[in-house]
């Protein structure tokens, strides 16, 4: 796999992130504890022993902020934000040259990141054909096909009219805040500069190998980046990836510490909620998209998209890239080692 992996936070990366998380400070400090308890980890004991350096981060990084009319737009709504992320990052360029970009290629790189998102969730590709969207019809067309909300299609349809228009807002904000990124980062540099060569040796030594197959499966010619202000994440563009730098503090499948009882007791809170169990016994029967299994089981697709990083984090579910076709598959092995841990512990 040709990874480039870089020692040094992305500047547009942490920049956006932290533009979107001053937004939703408490709302996001609340969800971090929400999803960690869902992992089998006290999640307010965890937050409070490991991560106040992210408050610390974002007080930092406040104190120079320049706020705008257009924060609202861009940095409340998640998936909303979600989309921009992975527009600009992997269009980084854009950030001293969008003068240079017509409004078609922008629509068209938009397109492709919607399109991307439509084939997670649906398992399949959209033809190509979709890239020529312009008219409000067919922009409205499109989006009935997309996984999102109707408050985030009326947003998507804005931008797909006025793409240029949208991005050079959002540009300008980003660019007027980079030194407060900037700023922010050299009050954390002492513990940076420990966080951050610590994750890049456990990389080269294959630390977290479930991420590095899914890398390698998604992506292409990749960097990736240590990530600050996503410090329990994983993202994975076509080009640009990113991993948080306390990501080895968690119990998931490939970590160092998944062999611990944390890691047990993980899996073990994951067979006891009942959606997690049913897909699971879905997957027994057959491979599957995560829009198929929503269907089947009567849930939404980002509600199946929560379980999934669960059991995936878990190692009792796989994912298979065939023909640009995204399939859910049981793991039946380390299931099966599961059952063999259990008896150890119990028998």
């Amino acid at each position: 796999m040709n990874l480039d992996i870089r020692e040094q936070l992305d500047p547009l990366f942490e920049t956006m992130g932290l533009l979107y998380v001053s937004s939703n400070r408490e709302q996001h400090k609340e969800q971090t504890i929400l999803e960690l308890d869902k992992f089998g980890i006290d999640g307010e004991a965890f937050y409070n022993k490991n991560l106040k350096i992210i408050d610390k981060y974002i007080q930092a990084f406040q104190k120079h902020q320049i706020t705008g009319d257009s924060d609202r737009l861009f940095f409340t709504d998640e998936t909303y934000f979600s989309v921009l992320l992975a527009l600009l990052c992997e269009n980084a360029n854009w950030l001293t040259e969008l003068d240079k970009v017509s409004e078609d290629r922008i629509r068209e790189a938009l397109l492709q990141v919607l399109i991307s998102e439509h084939s997670e969730q649906h398992g399949s590709a959209v033809e190509g054909a979709h890239l020529n969207v312009r008219s409000l019809d067919e922009i409205i067309s499109f989006l009935e096909g997309c996984p999102f909300e109707e408050g985030v299609k009326w947003k998507l349809m804005s931008l797909l009219q006025q793409p240029r228009k949208h991005m050079l807002a959002l540009v300008s904000t980003v660019s007027r805040n980079l030194p407060a990124f900037e700023q922010a980062s050299k009050e954390i540099e002492k513990p940076l500069g420990k966080l951050i060569p610590k994750l890049v040796q456990s990389i080269h030594k294959n630390g977290d190998e479930r991420f590095l197959k899914l890398v390698e499966l998604f992506s292409r010619s990749s960097t990736l980046h240590p990530a600050l202000i996503m410090p329990l994440g994983q993202v994975m563009y076509a080009s640009q990836c990113y991993c948080g730098l306390y990501v080895g503090l968690l119990p998931i499948s490939g970590n160092h510490m998944a062999d611990s009882k944390e890691y047990l007791l993980m899996r073990l809170k994951a067979l006891a909620d009942n959606s997690k169990l049913q897909i699971l016994s879905s997957l027994k029967a057959s491979p599957k998209y995560n829009l198929e299994i929503a269907e089947q089981l009567g849930l939404s697709a980002a509600t199946v998209s929560h379980h999934m990083n669960v059991l995936l984090a878990s190692g009792m579910v796989g994912i298979d890239k065939k023909n640009s076709k995204v399939h859910y598959h049981l793991e039946t092995d380390n299931i099966r080692l599961l059952i063999d841990e259990l008896e150890r512990y119990l028998l």
